[in-house]
């Protein structure tokens, strides 16, 4: 997940210059169903490395980032994107579009991906044809959950950066 990426992809965009596409993946230990849950094995790896390794089979992302909590119990999460060669970027624990906006911003995404922490199922094909066809629409927002297509689990959100600051 961690190796080097393209720099911006070259398509049509609003203004015909190239994008950034950043999958920023959202995971915290302090579930209130299941603590930690980001970090229980399924086959022996963490569930966050497994979604961390799903996204990273993406052809449409540049890059991927982990977008946690400041709180101390979320330091493992930051650990192990150091191992993976993943950034992972801390913001406020009770406002997630903080920590989406920041994530995306120093990451200097022109697309975000939003994915969880939760959805180890993750399909990266699903992602890359939700990418795609934001790409090449005049919307602000994908998704194939808006009108659920697919199975709970394989959701995919896109959406321009200048979408995400206004929300």
């Amino acid at each position: 997940p961690g190796k080097k990426r393209r720099g911006r992809h070259c398509v049509a965009t609003r203004m015909g210059a190239l994008v950034r596409v950043v999958g920023i993946l959202q995971a915290r230990m302090g579930s209130s169903r299941l603590p930690g849950k980001v970090l229980e094995p399924i086959r022996g790896r963490p569930v966050l490395a497994l979604i961390l390794d799903r996204l990273a089979r993406c052809e449409t992302l540049d890059t991927i980032v982990v977008a946690t909590t400041t709180e101390a119990r979320d330091d493992a999460i930051v650990a192990l994107c150091q191992s993976m060669g993943v950034h992972a970027y801390r913001g406020p624990e009770n406002d997630v579009l903080a920590r989406y906006v920041g994530a995306a911003t120093e990451a200097d995404a022109d697309i975000v991906v939003r994915a969880t922490a939760d959805c180890p199922l993750l399909d990266p094909s699903v992602v890359d044809r939700v990418v795609r066809a934001l790409r090449v629409s005049r919307y602000d927002f994908a998704s194939n959950a808006v009108v659920r297509t697919f199975p709970v689990g394989l959701d995919a959100e896109a959406m321009w950066m200048d979408t995400l600051t206004r929300l």
